[in-house]
């Protein structure tokens, strides 16, 4: 699965429009479900991929395969800084598409054409005479929660694929030359100037066209918006024709009075007789006359007026033309509203309603639209959507519901304010100066103060507004107040605070470590969780992407300050993410998108699950694809581990720290008894840090090259068990890495490395071999080469000399026990391991690590904390071998006696150092005995069963003997 999956990644184009998300996809790779908080657990064994997923888990992995096959184009691709970010620009477009897709497939899974949640019930702006029932929402809460979610994330990457390339132009972009100023230029081509000249305004502009562009595509229809509101008008179907119901009643009034032509609203019959309730009715039916004459409608037309008007509002909230507001209104034959709307209403879609008034007549329209905002109309959203088309603040917050509602009006006020002064700077001042004076404007800019820090103050006042403080603090529009405020890179930069705060609440984590100090004001609420994982990726991506432009423009990541490695955390909590899910495959793109160390660091603590050769065959083509150092990679491994978790630098003296002997006393059959499982008992794991330092030498199989590295690393953590008799992290060293298999994988060294390698042998055969040249040419294998392995090989020697002197003492046990049966298998067992013993035990009686390339206090220390206790108990494994199974076993004790007695012997020195000859003395005078008196071969095999090895040592078995 995981090679399907970086196959599909790999090796698809990149550029190519985004398949529609199917919603029932069951391809993607299986994955776990997560417990809260379970990917703080860094130093814990890697959880195993469970076979059980449910639907989000699976759409977690198609998404994150996604966005991680764009961001893999832009590491393959080498292109120029022009290019490259256009190439950027177009990521971010795909991804918006992306999220885009995702909101319509769940919308059509849910029978929708268009959102239909929560119904707008405008609860701020109605009248008590005017509340409407909230329709309950269709479909399940969750599908509409997830529909949500896919909208926010779309309306963010919209943002971001509108506002960057404002905020990172290309530097060879020609500057816009200014018209001459003249009379005749129309708002039009000035507005196209002003766009051109002011890149505030661009941005400005942009937020305004993805605000709109988001409310059209997920609010209600504004047909459906208003139904409510006509069907209290209690006209049917009729949308058109106005006023119907107070034209019928002043028809009525006309007919019961006998009246005739324009009322007179202070007439007293008129005053007396045309009322609606305890209000006086208007006389006239123009628009203008309810504020005109200070009257009220019939109730249903007052409830017609306001779906009118709440119309007219979502058409330019949602950014709809010109020619939409026309039609629209047209329809309900209200044409006279789109007039009033026609000057600049700031559509989304720049191709349509262009306006083309002159700069003087804009300045008075918008003025105009300011008084109707502040005192004309009769319902809030009359005085909105004037509020919205002169700029003002005050009228169009009363209507606004949530976070979007409240920046739109905002920008729009501060886009159309500095739209009216370029239209006052490019026109004569003695032809602006009576509208100004005459009428007022609400000035945004001014409203808001320092230009500089406008969007920063504003999100900031949405966070303490009642209306938006709760949804200002959510984690999507708290990143989507960063984007607005072009405070991103601080953004990140608290998310990686918090998210080290947050891993290091109840123990260290390496992985994501804290920085600053833990007092720090950090509301860890505003941001992403980390178990959140579409969140994550959302935010992974929007900081690679801008640390992308931010390097191209040569602004950040030049030197690995501590303000990067806080950013960094977001990284590497995404790629922790990925290791939970299963997504190991992705994990080597994002690692390479970090600075120095640590992205060697992150992805080495995150293979550590991947124990498959051919999966971590598959990762280090991955990385070379990227570019990365492999070879590096793997030589970090070990070094940082052994860095990381150094031991101690007090050490316990050597002799006595374990013993192989029970308490039991010596016997003339089975001479001193070994203790049985004296490794101890093998624990279910090793130890995390034990466990990752052997599969790093595990991952140095799989690289051409690096023997020397291997070989220092291997030593090493040899090295390392052995001084904290660590008996069993030693053992599945020497079961998983053996020194034959590194021979045979690194040099090629098949026909004298023997398959079972339980022969020690080969070793010598090697190094007379390499000493002679006849291996340097074919496999590379020279004097230096077998030097450099020579203490990793004779470590292993060691610990699986232990590890079968502890399968004869237990085998020793059961032999004694009356109760077992044993028969001729047990015995051909207990045979082979004592050959496997004999095999192991000759380069330990052969100056033991006394040969290293570098001068090593260490192997002083393992000699004299080994060798006494190892050389006595092999003494009593002979002895036991040579009274079950043969007496040549004996004798060969005899022959080691010899051999220690040399003058020239390295291991006698270390005994009599230790205090134990006397041990060592007794156990040879024990077999002397048992051999004395034992009889010929018995149960199996162990012995020497060679006669003319015999004759070379000038044994006889006659010699010991005794006859009556």
């Amino acid at each position: 699965m995981l090679a399907q999956r970086s196959q599909r990644m790999h090796d698809l184009e990149f550029g190519g429009p985004s398949p529609p998300p199917d919603m029932d996809d069951q391809s993607t790779q299986l994955l776990l479900s997560i417990e809260p908080y379970e990917w703080l657990e860094t130093d814990h064994s890697i959880p195993i991929v469970s076979p059980s997923y449910d639907e989000a888990d699976n759409e977690f992995a198609q998404d994150a395969e996604e966005f991680a096959r764009g961001l893999d184009s832009l590491s393959i691709v080498r292109k120029s800084p022009s290019e490259r970010r256009a190439q950027i620009f177009k990521l971010v477009d795909s991804y918006y598409q992306y999220a885009a897709n995702k909101v319509h497939a769940l919308r059509k899974s849910q029978g929708q054409l268009s959102r239909t949640g929560l119904r707008r019930s405008y609860d701020a702006s109605s009248q008590d005479s005017m509340d409407i029932d909230v329709d309950s929402p269709p479909g399940s809460p969750g599908l509409a929660e997830i529909i949500k979610k896919w909208e926010l994330e779309a309306q963010t990457w919209d943002l971001l694929r509108r506002l960057l390339p404002l905020r990172y132009p290309n530097k060879t972009s020609l500057k816009p030359t200014r018209h001459d100023v003249t009379r005749f230029q129309s708002c039009s081509e000035l507005w196209d100037e002003f766009l051109q000249e002011d890149t505030t305004a661009q941005e400005r502009k942009a937020v305004l066209e993805c605000l709109q562009t988001s409310a059209d595509e997920s609010r209600i229809d504004i047909d459906d918006l208003v139904r409510d509101y006509q069907q209290r008008a209690e006209r049917g179907d009729i949308i058109a024709y106005g006023w119907l119901h107070t034209r019928s009643a002043i028809k009525m009034q006309k007919n019961l009075n006998s009246w005739s032509g324009a009322l007179d609203p202070n007439a007293s019959d008129v005053v007396q007789k045309l009322r609606n309730g305890s209000n006086p009715l208007v006389t006239q039916l123009d628009p203008d006359v309810a504020t005109r004459q200070n009257r009220k409608l019939q109730p249903q037309d007052e409830y017609f007026e306001r779906a009118i008007w709440l119309g007219c509002y979502e058409l330019l909230r949602r950014g709809r033309s010109i020619a939409e507001i026309r039609d629209w209104c047209v329809e309900r034959t209200e044409v006279w509203r789109a007039v009033s709307m026609s000057a600049m209403p700031l559509s989304k879609d720049e191709g349509e309603g262009r306006f083309s008034c002159d700069p003087l007549s804009m300045l008075l329209w918008r003025r105009t639209c300011f008084a109707l905002a502040r005192q004309g109309g009769t319902d809030d959203f009359e005085r909105a959507v004037y509020g919205v088309l002169s700029g003002d603040i005050p009228s169009v917050e009363k209507i606004c519901e949530d976070w979007d509602d409240f920046v739109f009006a905002h920008y729009n006020a501060l886009l159309r304010t500095q739209f009216d002064a370029y239209l006052m700077k490019r026109s004569p001042p003695d032809s602006t100066a009576p509208i100004t004076q005459s009428f007022p404007a609400f000035n945004a800019v001014q409203f808001h103060g320092d230009a500089d820090s406008v969007g920063e103050r504003l999100v900031k006042s949405l966070e303490t507004n009642a209306n938006t403080s709760a949804e200002a603090k959510t984690p999507m529009k708290t990143l989507q107040a960063a984007i607005l405020s072009n405070s991103l890179d601080q953004y990140t930069y608290e998310l990686g605070l918090a998210l080290g705060n947050l891993a290091n609440k109840d123990n260290v984590s390496a992985l994501i470590p804290r920085f600053g100090t833990p007092d720090q004001n950090i509301d860890d609420t505003k941001f992403v969780q980390p178990t959140d994982h579409s969140g994550l990726r959302v935010l992974v991506h929007v900081y690679l992407i801008l640390s992308s432009l931010e390097e191209l423009q040569g602004g950040m990541h030049k030197e690995l300050s501590e303000r990067l490695k806080v950013q960094e955390n977001v990284v590497a909590a995404y790629v922790t993410t990925l290791r939970l899910t299963g997504l190991t495959d992705m994990m080597p793109l994002y690692c390479r998108q970090m600075q120095g160390d640590r992205a060697f660091f992150t992805l080495s603590r995150n293979v550590t699950g991947v124990t498959d050769p051919h999966e971590r065959e598959i990762l280090l083509r991955l990385m070379e694809k990227l570019d990365m150092d492999i070879a590096e990679f793997v030589q970090f491994q070990p070094r940082s581990l052994l860095q990381q978790h150094p031991l101690p630098e007090e050490q316990q003296p050597p002799f006595g720290r374990f013993t192989v002997f029970s308490n039991e006393p010596p016997t003339l059959k089975y001479g001193r008894p070994l203790k049985p499982d004296f490794l101890g008992e093998p624990p279910e794991n090793l130890n995390d840090v034990d466990e990752h330092l052997i599969q790093s030498l595990e991952w140095f199989l799989l690289v051409d090259g690096l023997w020397h590295e291997f070989f220092h690393y291997g030593t090493a953590i040899y090295k390392r068990f052995l001084k904290q008799f660590n008996f069993h992290a030693a053992r599945a060293l020497s079961e998983r890495v053996r020194c034959a298999e590194v021979f045979r994988r690194k040099a090629a060294i098949i026909n004298i490395v023997n398959d079972d390698d339980e022969d020690a042998s080969w070793f010598d055969e090697v190094r007379a071999s390499a000493a002679a040249g006849s291996l340097l040419e074919e496999h590379g294998i020279g004097p230096e080469e077998v030097a450099a392995a020579q203490n990793y090989f004779e470590m292993e020697c060691l610990i699986r000399a232990l590890d079968s002197m502890e399968t004869v003492a237990s085998s020793e046990l059961l032999a004694q026990d009356p109760t077992e049966q044993v028969g001729r298998e047990f015995w051909s067992n207990v045979g082979r391991e004592v050959r496997r013993i004999k095999s192991f035990m000759r380069p330990i009686l052969n100056n033991w690590l006394m040969e290293s390339i570098e001068e090593d206090e260490d192997f002083t220390y393992l000699r004299d904390a080994y060798l006494p206790e190892t050389i006595i108990g092999y003494v009593s494994v002979l002895h036991f071998a040579g009274t079950t199974l043969t007496r040549d076993n004996l004798l060969e004790c005899m022959e080691l006696a010899s051999v220690i007695a040399k003058k020239d012997s390295d291991v006698a020195a270390v005994i009599m150092k230790a205090g134990r000859m006397k041990e060592l003395v007794e156990g040879f005078a024990n077999c002397s005995k048992a051999l004395a008196i034992s009889s010929n071969d018995k149960k199996g095999s162990g012995g020497i069963n060679s006669k003319k090895m015999m004759r070379e040592h000038g044994w006889t078995r006659d010699l010991w003997s005794v006859k009556k």
